[in-house]
Order: structure tokens, then C-alpha cells, then sequence
């Protein structure tokens, strides 16, 4: 009888901890479920945050476009007349050169027929 007594405190004593591991379990499951549930709460939250704050900035980001636009097209006109106007001083520039280059081919010759030496068969004058 003492031995039946002495496994039945055994058998109580292991359903007692086994019941203690079970609550323990149960505890952090339902801790972890709240914590997954928070965390969704607040991913959900910070999202619809997010949101709000696109659809605020939507509105000024269209109008920031538009003045863009609107600057680009009237800035075209403009753009178009330096274009044209470089492109002339290009091709007066061009010119100027060429002209300076013949000028400076002419002196050249001119130079060089002044200097030249007297022909070898011309009899010098006394």
C-alpha cells in the first residue's frame, strides 16, 4: 500500500508539472498570438499613414509637374533663338577665320616675292 501511495504522489506530481508545461505553453502561445496581432495592427496603421501622406502630396506633386510643363514651354522659344543666334556666331566665326586665313595666305606671298633674290643672270648697276 505504501508503494501505491508513493506512485500515486508520483503520478500527481507528474501530472501536476506536466499540467504546469502545458499552461506555460498555452500562455506564450496566446502571448505570441496578441504580439502577431499588434504587429499587424501597427503594419496596417503605419500603411494607411503612408498612404494618407501620398494622396496628401498627390495634389502638389500634379501641380509641380504642370509649372514644370509650363516652364518648359515657355523656356523653348527662348532656347530656340540662343540656338540660332550661336548658331550664326558659329558661322560668322567661320568665316572670320577664313578670311583672316587668305589674308594671312596673301601676305605670305607677298612676302616671300619681296624677298626673294635678285634673278642670277641680272648685271648689277654701277
Amino acid at each position: 500500500m505504501k508503494r501505491i501511495t508513493s506512485l500515486a504522489a508520483a503520478a500527481a506530481a507528474l501530472l501536476a508539472l506536466a499540467s504546469c508545461d502545458k499552461k506555460t505553453s498555452d500562455d506564450l502561445k496566446q502571448k505570441a498570438e496578441e504580439a502577431r496581432q499588434k504587429l499587424e495592427t501597427k503594419a496596417k496603421e503605419a500603411k494607411e499613414a503612408a498612404d494618407r501622406g501620398i494622396e496628401k502630396a498627390k495634389p502638389k506633386v500634379e501641380e509641380l509637374i504642370d509649372k514644370t510643363k509650363e516652364a518648359a514651354k515657355e523656356a523653348e522659344p527662348k532656347l530656340k533663338e540662343m540656338g540660332e543666334k550661336a548658331k550664326e556666331v558659329s558661322q560668322d566665326a567661320f568665316e572670320k577665320g577664313k578670311e583672316l586665313t587668305d589674308s594671312a595666305a596673301e601676305k605670305l606671298k607677298e612676302a616671300t616675292r619681296d624677298a626673294s633674290p635678285a634673278p642670277a643672270n641680272a648685271t648689277p648697276t654701277p
